[in-house]
């Protein structure tokens, strides 16, 4: 690819104008909206004296702020980290310190001393709603201090090959872990996923996934900016408000539809109906960041009669590298597909899968170590996955070399849990794995060694403070000791029969209690928080662990203590805890 693919994509930006970018749940933003954005801050870059090749950190809660800051730094030459708004100032100032932050786009709750030298511009948020058609609001506002009102041309570096931005893949406080992509990864990625989905200027990309992570951020935003399409964000999945989530899709006439295995799962099993994908324009649903699970697959396939393809990648391959489904060149059903636009083979030895191409980042950030170890003598990306070819050139997915765990689509490594963990006072050790479920594929539980006393509420408020929501891990179980060989490295087999043994104690049943207190204890213990906290009225707004998994948890956790088989779809319905102890209440009528 050459230079002219920014220049282009910067072209069609200003070109689209009043073209949908951006569609959240209480705004719009055109494509003239996201030029006048990248014009100011690329003005506001210039302001602070950021040369190209400075480093920025963005995070914040406004989708189209969080955007409009990484695409101008794509434009202008600036490597930007976009951190989770749930990400712990630890680990920001970590972060911050390794890349030399030269500049910072956050909420101002976000913002803690970081000891930096370097300017903070905050992000407002939203702009207040204004009544419009269909209820959005088509003023646009960008809420960033100090934004200039006059814009300026971004720079467009001329070189493909240099860095275009940084993603950290772990670490809590201490050696967090730098991806680096290149846009020419960039650009090599985007072009191979926008020519298999047959995606077009006009199209509608429903892609509401974490934008500190590459699949909801490249495959997102980045994806239908490089294909003049819009992108729809519907503020994020949730059981409680699935039928709203999925309305969404044919309400605003998606022609595709993104998300990972996890929640085509819960759409599997709790979705009340089957006509969320049935407009004419919908032509391709895709599963990403892990393996679609072939029943799965057939079920979905079946119910919402569209055809639905698999992607295989890593965040070292900007989004995807083999493609499995319906669409020419993709690889048979039920694998992890074939590679397109890049090249893939076997470990001879070992069985391991070996990535090759422009998709493929160049290496850690500051990190020469892991970065050879990463790589063969002859180039190739180690990915720690164990496949086989079929006859037909798909690659079929075994298992893991590494030890990272895979929950729900999220990478999450065991070693940033366990560095949390051990922060704690009353924590000698720590060591997590991940075990089986049905929904997630794996869930995060951690063992510690306790050298004083400590509940397992307690250490789940320690680790919420330290980790982002999403790898808070689900169980902390302790153990007089945590196996390990000679070398000092946990025995993960038998620390995971252990973890399983543990965890498949059941909890006592009894008689008595009203149903509502009752639900209530149960709740507490699954949420790990304190029953006074509890109310009819609590919801996953008000819950700290009060997650999709969990709320799964609850649900089963009740029909064992009760006795009782509640209607599966209900789990979706769920608003507020009053509503299942109402449900448990009619079921024992």
């Amino acid at each position: 690819m050459k230079h002219a693919s920014l220049a282009t994509a910067w072209s069609n930006l200003e070109a689209l104008g009043s073209a949908d970018f951006m569609i959240l749940p209480d705004r719009r933003h055109s494509y003239a909206d996201l030029a006048n954005a990248v014009g100011r801050v690329c003005a506001l870059f210039d302001a602070d004296s950021l040369s190209e090749g400075d480093r920025i950190i963005i995070s914040s809660r406004d989708d189209f702020a969080s955007v409009a800051v990484f695409i101008s730094a794509l434009f202008h030459g600036i490597v930007p980290t976009l951190l989770s708004p749930e990400t712990r100032q630890g680990r920001a100032r970590a972060i911050a310190s390794d890349i030399d932050c030269t500049a910072v786009f956050a909420d101002p709750e976000l913002i803690d001393d970081w000891g930096l030298n370097a300017p903070c511009h905050t992000i407002a948020g939203p702009p207040a709603k204004e009544a419009g058609w269909f209820g959005f609001s088509r003023k646009y506002s960008l809420a960033i201090s100090d934004l200039p009102e006059r814009g300026v041309a971004p720079r467009l570096p001329a070189t493909d090959d240099s860095l275009a931005y940084l993603l950290f893949t772990s670490g809590t406080t201490q050696s967090p872990t730098g991806v680096q992509i290149t846009r020419r990864n960039i650009i090599a990625n985007t072009a191979t996923i926008s020519r298999i989905m047959n995606l077009n200027r006009g199209d509608r990309l429903f892609n509401d996934m974490l934008l500190a992570h590459a699949d909801g951020l490249v495959q997102g935003p980045i994806l239908a900016m490089t294909a003049g399409a819009s992108v729809i964000r519907a503020g994020g999945f949730a059981i409680s408000r699935m039928e709203d989530w999925l309305n969404t899709v044919r309400r605003e006439g998606a022609t595709h539809f993104i998300t990972v295995p996890t929640v085509w799962a819960m759409i599997d099993h709790y979705a009340t109906h089957d006509d969320y994908f049935d407009a004419p324009e919908m032509r391709l649903l895709m599963s990403c960041a892990a393996k679609l699970d072939n029943a799965l697959w057939t079920r979905i396939e079946e119910r919402f009669g569209k055809p639905l393809g698999n992607e295989y990648g890593l965040t070292e391959t900007v989004m995807s590298a083999l493609y499995a489904g319906p669409c020419a060149e993709m690889g048979a059903r039920g694998t992890i597909g074939k590679p397109i636009d890049c090249d893939a083979r076997l470990d001879p030895e070992t069985s391991e899968l070996q990535l090759r191409g422009e998709n493929i980042f160049p290496g850690y950030w500051r990190n020469e170590t892991r970065t050879a170890e990463s790589f063969t003598p002859d180039g190739w990306l180690r990915t720690g996955d164990i496949a086989r070819r079929t006859p037909d050139g798909s690659f079929e997915y075994l298992g893991r070399i590494k030890a990272a765990i895979n929950s729900g689509g999220l990478l999450i490594r065991p070693e940033e849990i366990d560095e949390a963990l051990v922060t704690h006072p009353a924590v000698l050790d720590a060591a997590t794995v991940g075990l089986p479920d049905p929904e997630f594929g794996e869930i995060a539980v951690s063992a510690v060694e306790l050298r004083g006393e400590a509940t397992e509420d307690e250490l789940t408020d320690h680790a919420r403070q330290m980790l982002e929501h999403l790898k808070v891990p689900k169980r902390i179980v302790a153990l007089e000791k945590i196996p390990r060989g000679d070398a000092g490295k946990a025995r993960l087999q038998e620390l995971r029969s252990l973890l399983a043994d543990r965890l498949s104690e059941k909890a006592p049943t009894h008689e008595g209690p009203p149903v509502a207190a009752d639900v209530v204890e149960i709740a507490a213990r699954i949420f790990r928080c304190d029953q006074a906290d509890l109310t009819r009225q609590s919801t996953p707004d008000t819950v700290a662990g009060w997650d999709s998994f969990n709320q799964m948890s609850l649900f089963l956790a009740v029909e064992e203590r009760f006795g009782v088989r509640l209607p599966t779809r209900s789990l979706a319905a769920l608003r507020k805890l009053g509503d299942l102890i109402d449900l448990v209440a009619g079921s024992k009528a």
